[in-house]
């Protein structure tokens, strides 16, 4: 039976004010349920230790006094790769060392995640001095292909033993201060949105050598070398408040700055016409098969509905979890570095055989991304 036009158009006029009022009562319900009890949670770890709390909030730090072992547990915050990370640095009361570190609660892309623990990681901070410089690339090393991971644990150890060196061991500061880190990939991502924006604005000769470049320099930069493409996880994460710190997570920076940026500012989308590695991928797959679909008016507005309900749906999924990655389904992580979620390994094979037909597939019908960016445009 056919539905009337006018119920049809009150349940449009419905939808999104319902949509938009869920995805509120989803934020509150997850911020909620996410208030931490850090003695709980080591308890549950260490049941047979008796804590006690000395200090809360101190510098940011919850310390407990381990009154079984003899060690001060002092819990810290930093910023991983997919949002804040806290762990439980056990450190020996009468030799100063840490004895372990405790991982209470992350948002960590679970695959990187996985290749800290599989690499064994967190074993060199056993037997470190809290005075220590627990400095990434120097006396702590990381993980390949989970860099920034890595970076955020070492950060959260430092905070914490250093806090506890000057608190409760009485010792003066003689560890070196973090640099502010600017790297060749830091310098990569800016050149690509520089050459972005000039392809984007700039006509003549120079204009069309850019565009010829843009896709070599797209796909080796962001995508493979920096593999620092943008998704819904990190869209949700600004959502949640979860904004890394400068100094360490510069090229976080440079991609925001760069993509919501150019929205905001100059009121186009820069990211997804020139600087989306994946785009580069699907055209490269619809080039080799020869054949171009038409994509009928009808099926894309279908599939504008269909994006904005997959994109609900992740945003929903990240309130409520208060974990971006979780909520992230995009695919070009897992063609770049075949690290990601289990759904996308589903989505990949589908998107990459739809790029054979559909040129510019995922961008044109699926990609939460690209209606974020083109709202915020439009």
């Amino acid at each position: 039976m056919a539905v009337p036009a006018g119920l049809k158009a009150a349940r449009g006029r419905l939808a999104f004010p319902l949509a938009f009022t869920s995805l509120v009562v989803a934020f509150v319900i997850g911020q909620i349920a996410a208030q931490p009890d850090y003695q709980a949670t080591l308890q549950r770890i260490i049941p047979e230790h008796k804590l006690t709390l000395v200090t809360e909030a101190e510098g940011g730090q919850i310390v407990f006094h381990d009154e079984t072992a003899g060690n001060y547990v002092v819990i810290s915050e930093a910023e991983g790769y997919g949002g804040p990370l806290v762990v439980g640095i056990r450190a020996s009361e009468e030799e100063a060392r840490v004895v372990e570190i405790l991982d209470l609660d992350n948002k960590e892309t679970p695959a990187y995640f996985e290749k800290l623990k599989k690499k064994k990681f967190f074993r060199q901070f056993a037997r470190k001095k809290i005075s220590d410089d627990f400095m990434l690339g120097e006396d702590i090393d990381a993980v390949s292909g989970a860099t920034i991971s890595s970076r955020g644990y070492a950060d959260a150890a430092r905070s914490a033993m250093h806090i506890a060196a000057t608190k409760h061991f009485e010792m003066k500061p003689t560890w070196k201060q973090p640099d502010w880190i600017f790297g060749w990939e830091e310098i990569g991502l800016l050149g690509v949105f520089a050459l972005a924006f000039l392809v984007s604005y700039v006509k003549g000769s120079l204009a069309k050598w850019g565009r010829l470049a843009m896709p070599v320099v797209a796909l080796g930069v962001v995508g493979i070398y920096t593999n620092s493409s943008l998704s819904i996880a990190q869209i949700g994460g600004i959502l949640l408040g979860y904004i890394p710190d400068f100094n360490q997570h510069l090229l976080w920076w440079i991609m925001m700055a760069g993509a919501l940026g150019s929205v905001l500012i100059l009121g186009k989308n820069i990211y997804c016409a020139q600087v989306c590695p994946f785009q580069y991928v699907q055209r490269g797959l619809n080039k080799l098969s020869g054949i171009n679909l038409a994509v009928k008016p009808a099926v894309q507005k279908a599939s504008r509905t269909v994006v904005g309900w997959m994109t609900w749906a992740a945003l929903m999924l990240i309130f409520l979890t208060t974990h971006p990655t979780l909520g992230s389904y995009e695919p070009f992580s897992l063609v770049f570095s075949l690290t990601g979620l289990g759904v996308q390994w589903y989505i990949m094979p589908l998107t990459l055989v739809g790029s054979l037909f559909v040129l510019n597939f995922w961008c044109r019908l699926f990609c939460p991304v690209g209606l974020f960016l083109n709202e915020g445009v439009r």
